[in-house]
């Protein structure tokens, strides 16, 4: 109202604009004054504007608890704070876990170590600036995968509470309440005397709990995550979302021992087998006999990987799980059809930990990415100099390392350097579409039928890594593909990161049929993906809607890699043979 009066009194001294149209009823009351009594006017509402906007920021600077409105001021300093130092959104790598600031030495953590978040006081300064940041504009909700297939979580609503939180326990913290180890109150019953009642019960409720325990955030809530990444790619201010989401998981693991009861099987497995499905080492190598070519293995066929180009990091999905076997059977061949040598890793490759760290068991993962990390440095023939031997450092572009496994693709490349495992590491799309680029793979047996990618959550929004599988699915003759309506930097995930492959959904709809609902729309011939943990979820869902009549019985859900295999392969007779070329009749004799 303040701006249409200023805008109305302006129209009659300064000339009519196109933008004053919504004030001409104004410009129409003030018609026929006199220019004096219009310039007193425009005085008169720009002095009421700038009165009301000093007394709206004084209320503001009182009342620093006044949720939304701070975004104002605090907007620019949480973006320039951001965690990523290039300037990108904090995805891919988690960040170490701190106390008081300084990362846990887990081979020796301190006594008196904060092991997670159990207190709002104990996020960082940045997760409380983050609190404060948020604009309640809604787009990390709108993307979450959980808000919509009717789980409890928003991202948008997680950040309120932890804000509201805060604001209300400041006067108790400011007193210096808060609470030791064994959950004692630091300050005197006299420091708290001059407490609001308000804050004081606060004070004592619970960070994570049920309604009933009066929590904070409710366990349905943090367990609801898939950490897609989906809320801090839309975030207009950077919040930092899946961090503070993880800390407060850490707590809950590895001091409460709280967390579905189905992810206590993987952690042991993870723990005695160094895989989640708790199957023994050799089993890694059986896809091996299944090919008609050999693998050669570190330590049994090569000595290290000096000799090959590449190290394949099959990953326990790929090894292990029936599905993902096929991925990797069909890299493996292309790989040997383009003359790329590459030796595995076979009974000493043990899981990355990218679902134990996730679910927030920090020490396992600590526990594993040491024991990758020695190991994958002696393979590639690099020494710590021991008992008087000089160190032996390796460069960083000569340590190659090619993955089918989006999770174990970034926690190798972006998570182990924090470890001390310094790597090159690609991803198998983007090998094979280099491969494509140089002639060494042809596709030329067409694959007919419509197609549509679903873009693997730490594959694409983690890593930025959309255009080689769309590239080589362009290359493959007879192929059409379609795009979902989220793809790319708005993909939805298939509902299984953040360890939520290993949990059970008990609430809503399963968030793989909310994705395999949005490609049957397409009524493609083929769904395609490349990670081994959405190819299970998606081929779940399929399979479940095809015993429903929901979805044709032709359809498919493959790896991109699969797909290029069948390409490149020539026409086959029956027996599995490639059709050999006509020979020449002899000439007759003269």
């Amino acid at each position: 109202l303040r701006m249409h009066a200023l805008e109305g009194a302006q129209v009659h001294v300064d000339g009519y604009e196109a933008s004053f149209f919504a004030t001409y009823p104004l410009v129409a009351a003030f018609k026929g004054m006199s220019l004096g009594a219009l310039q007193n006017l425009t005085y008169l509402f720009a002095m009421i504007k700038i009165a009301t906007s000093f007394i709206w920021m004084i209320t503001v600077a009182l009342k620093t608890d006044m949720g939304v409105a701070w975004h104002r001021f605090l907007a620019f300093p949480n973006i320039w704070f951001k965690r990523e130092a290039d300037g990108d959104v904090a995805l891919g790598a988690l960040q170490p876990m701190v106390s008081d600031g300084v990362p846990i030495d887990f081979e020796d953590p301190d006594e008196n170590a904060q092991f997670g978040v159990s207190q709002v006081e104990h996020f960082s300064w940045k997760g409380i600036l983050d609190f404060s940041t948020c604009t309640e504009c809604g787009r990390c909700q709108s993307q979450c995968p959980a808000w919509n297939t009717g789980k409890p979580l928003s991202p948008k609503l997680l950040i309120m509470a932890l804000r509201d939180h805060s604001h209300a326990k400041v006067p108790y913290l400011l007193a210096g309440g808060g609470k030791d180890e064994e959950g004692n109150e630091k300050a005197s019953a006299e420091q708290l005397a001059d407490v609001p009642a308000a804050a004081l019960a606060e004070a004592e409720r619970p960070l994570i709990g049920t309604l009933e325990e009066n929590g904070v955030i409710d366990p349905d809530v943090l367990w609801s995550c898939t950490t897609c990444g989906a809320c801090v790619e839309q975030c207009p201010v950077d919040i930092e979302h899946i961090d503070h989401i993880v800390d407060m998981r850490r707590y809950q693991v590895m001091i409460e021992s709280s967390f579905p009861s189905e992810a206590g099987t993987m952690l042991k497995n993870l723990e005695k087998k160094g895989n989640p499905w708790g199957l023994a080492k050799k089993q890694r190598l059986a896809w091996t006999k299944e090919v008609d070519f050999d693998i050669p293995v570190v330590g049994k066929d090569v000595e290290d990987l000096t000799e090959v180009d590449y190290l394949y990091w099959v990953g326990c999905a790929g090894a292990l799980e029936d599905r993902a076997k096929k991925t990797t059977k069909a890299f493996a061949e292309l790989l040997h059809m383009a003359g790329v040598s590459f030796a595995i890793m076979g009974g000493d490759e043990a899981c990355t930990g990218d679902s134990a760290r996730r679910l927030g068991n920090e020490f396992l993962f600590q526990q594993l990415g040491q024991q990758n990390v020695e190991m994958l440095n002696m393979a590639f023939g690099e020494s710590d100099g021991e008992d008087g031997d000089e160190a032996v450092k390796v460069e960083k572009s000569k340590k190659k390392i090619v993955a089918t496994c989006p999770h174990c693709f970034n926690t190798i490349a972006n998570e182990y350097p924090q470890l001390g495992g310094e790597y090159e590491v690609v991803h198998h799309t983007q090998l094979l579409q280099h491969l494509v680029d140089e002639g060494k793979l042809v596709p030329v047996t067409p694959v007919e039928g419509l197609i549509t990618y679903h873009d693997p959550c730490y594959l694409g929004r983690h890593n930025k890594v959309y255009t080689p599988p769309r590239e080589i699915i362009a290359k493959v003759p007879g192929l059409r593909n379609e795009e979902m309506h989220r793809h790319k930097e708005r993909g939805f995930c298939c509902g299984a990161g953040g360890a939520r492959m290993w949990m059970e959904e008990r609430i809503g709809k399963r968030v793989n049929n909310e994705r395999v609902d949005e490609a049957l729309s397409l009524n493609p011939d083929i769904v395609s993906t490349a990670c081994p943990f959405c190819l299970v979820m998606l081929t779940d869902s399929v399979n479940g809607k095809k015993n429903d009549g929901k979805a044709k019985e032709s359809i498919q859900v493959v790896d991109v890699a699969q797909l290029l295999l069948e390409s490149v392969k020539t026409p086959a007779d029956p027996a599995g043979e490639p059709e050999k070329a006509d020979e020449p009749e002899p000439e007759p004799a003269k």
